[in-house]
């Protein structure tokens, strides 16, 4: 029983002091476990790529992989609930003030336009790092099939998704080597039981999904607008724990309270944990499943294109803005989205600095424009 407390202190001082998401929290965690001697150096970091072939998220995969090491299913069990735990109450208490935050105030707002512009440099070099291993012709007529599917031909996400995993698992053997429902609560269950079964590559990939479902006026449940979606993504960033929990507990919350924020939540990393822990139980012999290469061929390009498409919808918040005034161009934000990309490639900064210094040069920006403007 002491393994396991000191598993799940470790997991939850990580989920609660390490922002940024998945790719963060899993580089911590190899650095501390590796000390510990649970892990080998490095290790962690190796298992990126079954990571994300299996849905759901890279941080509670990191901790079902861990915990599994150590104390088996318990263990696992033990290591999604200390990731999760963190998120799931700072961005309850979060959801519950929204309502009360001065999101209109111009100091506000200029910093928000530098963590949108953080957020999507973040994406764009995630983008870069992904589609260094779209290197087969295969995968660049997935990519943009996917890519065209979603903007052009307003294909639902899940059956893109799907599609891909079908082509790709096809490839490996054929090609040579709304309404609601009356209780928000369920609704939400439903739902991200889907988000939790389809991500597959971190919490970014569920970007569009959620876009989908819940932003805009067309949108089948909560109609959340475009403005405080792209708030709410930047605050994701700026808290502790994985990105894709911290948004499931905020939509969780709108949809039902603090009930439908731990039921989101739970929904969320519950089909993923699963398929995540009967991987790892047997992770060779899982690698070299020539289905699951197949699946992996095929969503891989697909989940780069679901990037891409969160990469645009961020772009429009804080760099291209289309109002009843026209189409404008922000080149404060552009020159931070670069700068953001470019330090997420370099790796010499971590991804909360640079989410902050994008932060504070935006409301430097706007002190600038208002001294001299």
């Amino acid at each position: 029983m002491r393994r396991i407390a000191a598993l799940f202190w470790e997991l939850f001082k990580i989920s609660l002091f390490v922002i940024g998401g998945g790719y963060a929290i899993i580089a911590v965690a190899d650095e501390i476990f590796a000390k510990k001697g649970w892990t080998e150096e490095g290790e962690l970091v190796d298992r990126l790529p079954v990571f994300q072939m299996v849905p759901g998220l890279i941080a509670t995969h990191t901790a079902v992989y861990v915990g599994n090491k150590i104390a088996g299913a318990l263990g696992a069990a033990v290591g999604v609930v200390a990731v999760a735990l963190p998120s799931v109450v700072i961005f309850t208490f979060v959801s519950m003030g929204y309502n009360s935050l001065p999101l209109g105030n111009e100091w506000l707002v200029a910093a928000f336009v530098g963590l949108r512009a953080a957020l999507t440099g973040i994406i764009a070099a995630t983008i870069v790092r992904s589609a260094k291993k779209l290197a087969s012709a295969f995968a660049i007529v997935v990519f943009a099939l996917s890519l065209c599917a979603i903007v052009l031909w307003s294909v639902p996400v899940w059956a893109v998704l799907l599609c891909a995993m079908l082509v790709g698992i096809s490839s490996e053997f054929v090609l040579p080597r709304g309404k609601k429902f009356q209780s928000p609560a369920w609704l939400g269950l439903l739902l991200f039981l889907k988000y939790g079964a389809l991500c597959f590559g971190g919490g970014f990939v569920l970007v569009p999904m959620y876009m989908e479902d819940f932003v805009g006026e067309a949108a089948p449940y909560l109609q959340v607008t475009a403005e405080e979606f792209s708030n709410l993504m930047a605050l994701t960033q700026m808290t502790p724990g994985p990105i894709g929990v911290n948004a499931a507990t905020f939509f969780g919350y709108r949809l039902a309270g603090v009930l439908g924020a731990i039921v989101a939540s739970a929904a969320l990393l519950l089909p993923g944990s699963l398929l995540a822990f009967v991987a790892f139980r047997s992770l060779e012999r899982f690698s070299a499943s020539r289905v699951v290469k197949g699946l992996l061929a095929g969503v891989r390009p697909a989940s780069v294109a679901l990037m891409a498409v969160a990469l645009w919808a961020f772009a429009k918040m804080c760099v291209v803005t289309v109002g009843d005034d026209g189409v404008g161009f922000s080149p404060v934000a552009a020159v931070l989205v670069v700068a953001a990309c470019v330090g997420t490639l370099s790796r010499r900064i971590g991804v909360v600095k640079i989410v902050l210094l994008c932060a504070l040069a935006s409301l430097a920006g706007h002190f600038l424009l208002r001294l001299f403007v």
